[in-house]
């Protein structure tokens, strides 16, 4: 029983120590403007922007509390979620990559495999432009685009028919290699980034030959 006392004493001293001091809070009534004192929090009032936390034994202003408005919480929000997407892509990144070299070879491959295409896509739209440029030659003799005083006869229906179509494809090709222009455009600015996040994370370097690499 007498091992008791002293931590007996010492929950009561700690009690009166917590005791001792009292928080009191301060605010702006939003009604009236007048500064109010509380040793409670005051009702959650979004007009209320700052709640002072003050020691009521030293008067020092312990915790400043700053309730957002409905925008600022929506952008915190917005912030928070970005920064998980973040945390999980480099979750992701480190648990799929070993070395840069890696990515780097990864890269090369997507990149080959739109050039191929790109290739392919060009060969396909130089051939349709050179006989578009064929029909419009034939068109020439006829009387296209029609004029109402021209003297030219009229082009025939499957010549019309046939320029209609490989215009369209014209169209179509060039459609296509803007698309995978573009994509190889972002596959390499994907990339990049990767690389740079992936260095980061590893606490690498920046080699410079990367830069000429990523051209």
């Amino acid at each position: 029983m007498k091992k008791m006392v002293p931590t007996i004493w010492m929950t009561l001293a700690l009690l009166a120590a917590v005791s001792a001091r009292a928080d009191v809070y301060k605010w702006i009534n939003p009604d009236s403007g007048e500064t109010e004192y509380a040793h409670s929090m005051p009702v959650r009032d979004p007009r209320i922007k700052v709640i002072y936390v003050i020691d009521e034994k030293t008067g020092v202003v312990t915790e400043t509390i700053r309730y957002l408005t409905p925008e600022e919480e929506q952008e915190l929000k917005a912030k928070n979620a970005a920064k998980r997407r973040q945390q999980e892509r480099d979750a992701n990144l480190v648990k799929a990559y070993l070395s840069v070299e890696e990515i780097e070879r990864l890269r090369s491959e997507r990149v080959e495999t739109l050039d191929a295409q790109i290739q392919v896509k060009s060969a396909l739209l130089y051939g349709q432009e050179r006989k578009l440029a064929e029909l419009k030659k034939e068109l020439s003799n006829f009387n296209f685009p029609v004029k109402s005083d021209s003297e030219l006869p009229p082009a025939p229906e499957n010549l019309l028919l046939e320029y209609a179509n490989t215009l369209e494809q014209v169209d179509t090709y060039r459609g296509d290699l803007e698309t995978l222009e573009t994509r190889k455009t972002e596959i390499n600015r994907q990339f990049a980034a990767d690389i740079e996040r992936f260095r980061a994370l590893k606490g690498q370097t920046e080699d410079p030959a990367d830069q000429q690499r990523m051209r």
